[in-house]
């Protein structure tokens, strides 16, 4: 079910209304999954409140008593999602237990694509939000999901900077830079079905990192 603080901190923002949060959670949540499976197949602008209301089985009235416009909505499926992404990169963290930088890139790398608990719409929705809302008729400020593994990639290259396991005569923050932009490419070309999903793409990224960054 959805985080019901963080609806109640969107009411107080003006994302959604009192009257959405009195919903029953189930139909919070239909609106929300439905929500979010839409802008990623139709993007923002292909996509009419009247099909949004269709789908989710509401009037326009009602549309309208929940959220002041359809990039109201939006916001409201970015905001939630990427609480559950903050939520999910927190439980990598805690379960992975690896002592080398390659390895942890590797756990990171298996948890996000091979193992991913993100479903079909969630991770086309994740397309559009790092990908096509740069291109939508609408701006959203100061949501940037990919920020969370990118954090992540630069915690556990500072890591292996510190050990030794990465040559410390490279600038870290670039090194951190570059291999976030290949595990996003990978993320987003997989997500995406255009790339090869398994082991052996991990296998191949840790060896190509490691290869050319090991000391």
């Amino acid at each position: 079910m959805l985080n019901e603080n963080l609806i109640a901190q969107l009411v107080s923002a003006g994302v959604v209304t009192d009257t959405f949060r009195r919903l029953p959670p189930d139909k919070k949540e239909l609106i929300y999954r439905r929500g979010i499976a839409l802008f990623g197949t139709y993007g923002y602008d292909g996509l009419s409140v009247d099909r949004i209301c269709r789908t989710c089985a509401i009037s326009k009235g009602s549309f309208f008593q929940y959220f002041p416009s359809k990039a109201h909505l939006l916001e409201f499926c970015l905001l939630i999602f990427d609480d559950d992404l903050a939520l999910w990169t927190a439980d990598i963290r805690r379960r992975e237990r690896a002592a080398l930088a390659k390895d942890r890139i590797r756990y990171l790398y298996h948890e996000i694509v091979v193992n991913s608990k993100l479903h079909r719409a969630e991770q086309t929705f994740y397309l559009f939000a790092t990908r096509g809302l740069k291109h939508a008729g609408v701006t959203i400020e100061g949501i940037d999901p990919e920020r969370h593994f990118r954090e992540y990639i630069a915690e556990i290259i500072l890591r292996g900077e510190l050990t030794g396991e990465i040559r410390g005569d490279f600038d870290i923050e670039q090194t951190a830079y570059l291999v976030s932009v290949m595990v996003d490419g990978i993320v987003a070309r997989r997500f995406s079905n255009q790339a090869p999903s398994g082991i052996g793409v991990g296998e191949y990224l840790i060896s190509f990192l490691f290869d050319g960054i090991k000391a």
